[in-house]
C-alpha cells in the first residue's frame, strides 16, 4: 500500500475531496448571508465550499483563512467561476479588514480549532470590532456528547465511503478519535484510502485537534469579548437546543 502524509489545511485538493460531500449547512449560511443588511465576512473560509455558492447567489461577501494554500485554491476556483472576491490570508485571532460587516460567520466548527481561552476571546473581540452596529456573528459547534465519546473513544471507524469527484475512484474515510475530557479536546486521526483501477490503494493520513466548549462556557466567552446579547439553537433548522445530539448554532449581536 502506497502512503503519503498530508494535512487537509495545507493540501487543499485533499480537503476538497474529503469534505465535498457535506452540504448540511450550505443553505443555512447562504440564506443567512442573503438576508444580511450589510456585507458579509466568512472567517476560516477554506477553499470556498460555502463562500463561492454564497457569492454566486449575489451576496457581497469577503473571506479569509489562515492557510495560504486554501486561499490560493479558493481564488483559482473563483476565477474559474468568473467571480471577483476579496479573500485574504489572515488569522481570526488578529485580523484587519478594510470595512465593517452586517454578518460574520464561522461555519463548519472552525472556531473549535482555537485551543485556548485566550485565543477564543481574542478572536471574538476581533470579530466584534469588525461588525457594524447591530451586526451579528453566527457560528456552529458540536455539543460534547459524553455518551458518544464513551462509545467511540479510540476506536478506528469507517466514517464514510465516497467517490473521488475527478477520477471516480472509490474512497474510504476512516477515523480514530481521541478525547481528553479534562482538556476538552478531540484529536482526530484520519485515513483517506483511495482505490484506483489497478487495485493498489493510496492512503493519505492527516490529523487535526478541536477544543469543544459547553453552552454556558460559550456565554462567558461572548460576554468577555464584549457581546451582551446572544442565542443558541439546536440545529440549522432553528430548533431549540435540547439534547447532546444537537448541533449548537450560536448568534451574537453587536448592540
Amino acid at each position: 500500500m502506497n502512503e503519503s502524509i498530508a494535512t487537509p489545511y495545507v493540501d487543499p485538493a485533499l480537503y476538497d475531496i474529503v469534505y465535498s460531500w457535506y452540504h448540511d449547512d450550505l443553505a443555512f449560511y447562504r440564506d443567512l448571508a442573503k438576508a444580511s443588511p450589510g456585507p458579509v465576512l466568512e472567517a476560516a473560509c477554506g477553499t470556498g465550499r460555502i463562500l463561492i455558492p454564497t457569492a454566486q447567489a449575489g451576496v457581497d461577501i469577503d473571506g479569509f483563512d489562515l492557510e495560504p494554500a486554501m486561499i490560493a485554491r479558493l481564488k483559482a476556483k473563483a476565477s474559474a467561476a468568473e467571480l471577483k472576491l476579496r479573500v485574504v490570508v489572515a488569522d481570526m485571532r488578529d485580523f484587519t479588514m478594510p470595512r465593517r460587516y452586517g454578518l460574520i460567520t464561522i461555519p463548519f466548527r472552525a472556531f473549535m480549532h482555537l485551543s485556548t481561552t485566550e485565543d477564543q476571546i481574542r478572536a471574538l473581540r476581533c470579530i466584534r470590532e469588525h461588525l457594524e452596529p447591530r451586526g451579528s456573528l453566527v457560528m456552529n459547534l458540536f455539543y460534547p456528547n459524553h455518551a458518544y465519546i464513551a462509545e467511540h473513544r479510540d476506536q478506528r471507524m469507517l466514517e464514510r465511503e465516497i467517490v473521488h469527484p475527478v477520477t471516480g475512484h472509490p474512497i474510504a474515510l476512516w477515523s480514530t478519535q481521541r478525547y481528553d475530557l479534562v482538556r476538552q479536546t478531540l484529536v482526530a486521526d484520519r485515513e483517506v484510502i483511495e482505490t484506483p483501477e489497478d487495485g493498489q490503494p493510496v492512503t493519505h493520513h492527516y490529523r487535526f485537534t478541536l477544543r469543544w466548549v459547553y453552552r454556558f462556557e460559550m456565554e462567558l466567552l461572548l460576554r468577555a469579548a464584549g457581546f451582551t446579547r446572544w442565542e443558541v439553537r439546536g440545529g440549522f433548522d432553528g430548533r431549540p437546543l435540547l439534547t447532546p445530539e444537537d448541533e449548537m448554532v450560536w448568534t451574537a449581536w453587536k448592540d
